[in-house]
């Protein structure tokens, strides 16, 4: 039978004859235990906690470990099973203090302890000050029973909870919120962010991204967040500045004003307000599984990957944070899983999620599936490397939507031509992308990706997708419905892929810049396009071009118009309704212009709408610039009527079986 104690001085103060009892009980090899009620004296548990005597000789930490005062050969040690709830060891969780101290020395102890499932309950605020945060240990489940909430401060970094060199960890349920609205300012207010049309009073504090503004003329904020600089005092000037982002003509008495629609602010000298709080921290951890966890109102990402191997993030809400929803800086085999990443907003670049490492970091592997995110303030997700010595590769995502995200929806880009190498094999299957302020897709400057299946649609002016310097890029089986253009190609690219995409368009379907920047291997090929304004397709300066079995269902002006092209073939395409947009005008089926050379022109049918009064033209390619090319069985479907054809007569042109 047990023996009952309903106090910690109770169970210090066992009789010489209770000690005696378990030192015999030890003996049969089925030791008795002692029920601890309670562990503060009146404070009492919905189920007792279990103490067996032992011959340790650790030091009695008034939890795990319990000095007896009537013999000193033995101790009293804890036992929990494999699991437990903080409030079974002090922890009172009801948001009046910070805790943290006592939580991670009771964390530490369970690891110890080898107790494998812990919860987590009540309110828990830390004061991120004191630089405090939850630290969780190796080789067990937590789980959340409650809130992990930032005190009100003006530390800009923090980790609320942190994985730090931890292996085989896992959190679950719950919600984490930082203090993105009770981050304080100088005078102890709070920083407002700032938004546009809002009225400012003189004395409020307000931030654009990282810079602190104080208002010094009451008014309404503009339309765009004003540029605002910070203004920091350099620690050194050579051999480079330090920090990074000080001003070498610092002067205590300057006052920076920032103008912006009828406020005027001041910016707060010597203060970055960063960008660096996390709700959960995975650094330097390997096999980690967040999942069912609510994070809101962080200073900085929902959460911060860095340095971390073979992790999940599953069915997590990311919401209102300040700077990403959630980043991944470096690691390999990372999958968020049935997520999502909303309202990312306050300091750039504001993305639901975002892939990001830094200059020689590297990002392997990883997988996003069933995720949405919606009305962040920068992109839905963004996947992007600084410099050439970081990289990104592998990156599988299925079954994303993007949607009313204020620039792309989707963007995988690097800051320049020659790091095309940096990101390699990003593969998007079944994307969903709609509404969002920019391009629903922009690659810029990659090098491997393909997109297959899903549809993209918006309101906005701007090209559905935008490929800016990219290779090897291979876009399939989407559907693309919008008010702009459809896939613009600017500057240079090559392997470029296009292929049995449905693209309905305000604007052009396919075109380029119009530039004479290097464009190599772009196929067109199985395509539906339909533009209701002007061309289908509208190219310049493509070398080794490839328009093959496109169906036109109508164009404004028009169906395929190419400019000073080398080796191309233009085959099996079928145009119909041409020039649509203007009656008054005439156009051609396929038009070819400028220093046109080695283009086959052959086995294309085209059909004309008979009610227009100005018929299009089968060909159009009269330039005095073209040499090698044929154009040979060209068919008119059902009787068509047509202009006639103007092509130039050449000794080096083909003319054969044209209608």
């Amino acid at each position: 039978m047990a023996i009952v104690k309903n106090s910690m001085d109770e169970l210090r103060n066992l009789s010489i004859a209770e000690i005696s009892s378990l030192m015999a009980s030890l003996a049969t090899g089925k030791p008795e235990y002692i029920e601890l009620m309670g562990y503060y004296p009146g404070t009492p548990y919905d189920r007792p906690v279990i103490y067996y005597l032992s011959e340790t000789i650790a030091q009695d930490d008034g939890f795990s470990i319990i000095n007896l005062v009537n013999n000193s050969q033995y101790q009293l040690k804890l036992s929990f099973g494999d699991s437990i709830s903080l409030t079974y060891c002090g922890i009172k969780g009801d948001g009046t203090n910070d805790e943290t101290v006592e939580i991670n020395k009771v964390l530490v102890r369970l690891y110890n302890m080898n107790v494998k499932n812990v919860t987590i309950t009540g309110i828990n605020r830390i004061n991120v000050d004191s630089a405090a945060k939850i630290q969780l240990q190796s080789n067990t489940n937590y789980f959340l029973d409650g809130t992990v909430e930032a005190m009100p401060g003006s530390t800009n970094g923090y980790e609320l909870i942190s994985f730090a060199q931890t292996v085989n960890t896992k959190l679950t349920g719950g919600k984490v919120k930082g203090n993105k609205y009770s981050f304080k300012a100088p005078d102890g207010s709070y920083y407002k962010m700032w938004r546009a049309y809002q009225s400012y009073q003189v004395g409020e504090y307000v931030y654009v991204n990282n810079c602190p503004l104080k208002v010094i003329s009451a008014g309404t904020s503009g339309g765009e967040k004003p540029a605002a600089p910070l203004y920091i005092k350099c620690e050194s000037t050579t051999p480079k500045l330090v920090p990074s982002n000080c001003n070498p003509s610092y002067n205590e008495n300057t006052q920076v004003t920032v103008l912006d629609g009828s406020v005027t602010y001041e910016v707060v000298h010597n203060t970055d307000l960063g960008e660096w709080g996390f709700g959960i921290s995975v650094l330097n951890a390997e096999n980690f599984h967040i999942q069912d966890v609510e994070i809101s109102e962080c200073w900085g990402d929902g959460i911060y990957v860095n340095d971390a191997y073979n992790g999940n993030i599953v069915d997590v809400k990311c919401v209102d944070n300040r700077r990403q929803g959630a980043s991944i800086i470096r690691g390999d085999g990372i999958n968020i899983l049935n997520s999502q990443f909303n309202n990312t907003v306050g300091t750039t670049p504001e993305s639901g999620i975002d892939i990001e490492p830094n200059s020689e970091n590297h990002v392997r592997n990883v997988n996003i599936v069933n995720c949405t995110c919606d009305r962040n303030e920068g992109y839905g997700v963004l996947i992007t490397t600084p410099d050439s010595l970081s990289s990104i590769r592998d990156v599988n995502i299925l079954n994303l939507t993007t949607r009313n995200n204020i620039r792309d929806g989707l963007a995988c880009k690097t800051e320049g031509d020659s790091y095309s190498h940096t990101i390699l094999n990003i593969n998007i299957h079944n994307l969903a992308s709609s509404g969002n302020h920019a391009s629903q897709i922009l690659i810029e400057g990659t090098n491997g990706v393909k997109i297959r299946n899903g549809r993209i649609e918006n309101a906005f002016d701007y090209p559905l997708v935008d490929l800016y310097k990219v290779h090897n890029v291979k876009i399939s089986d989407l559907e693309m419905v919008g008010s702009g253009d459809g896939v613009r190609i600017r500057k240079a690219g090559d392997n470029i892929t296009l292929e049995g995409n449905y693209i309905e368009t305000l604007k052009t379907c396919i075109l380029d810049d119009h530039t004479d920047s290097k464009k190599e291997n772009v196929i067109i090929k199985a395509n539906t396009l339909k533009s209701v304004l002007q061309s289908s397709v509208d190219l310049l300066g493509h070398s080794f071009l490839t328009i093959e079995g496109n169906s036109i269902l109508r164009s404004g002006t028009n169906g395929i118009k190419i400019r000073d092209i080398k080796r191309a073939t233009v085959t099996t395409n079928k145009t119909n309704n041409i020039g649509l947009a203007d009656n008054n005008t005439q156009y051609g089926h396929i038009v070819i212009e400028g220093e046109a050379s080695e283009i086959i022109c052959e086995n294309n049918i085209l059909t004309n709408n008979q009610g227009l009064v100005m018929l299009p033209v089968g060909i159009i390619a009269e330039s005095p610039q073209m040499n090698y090319c044929t154009f040979r069985t060209l068919h008119s479907h059902n009787d068509s009527n047509f202009g006639p054809d103007q092509i130039i007569s050449n000794p080096t042109v083909t003319i054969q079986d044209i209608r």
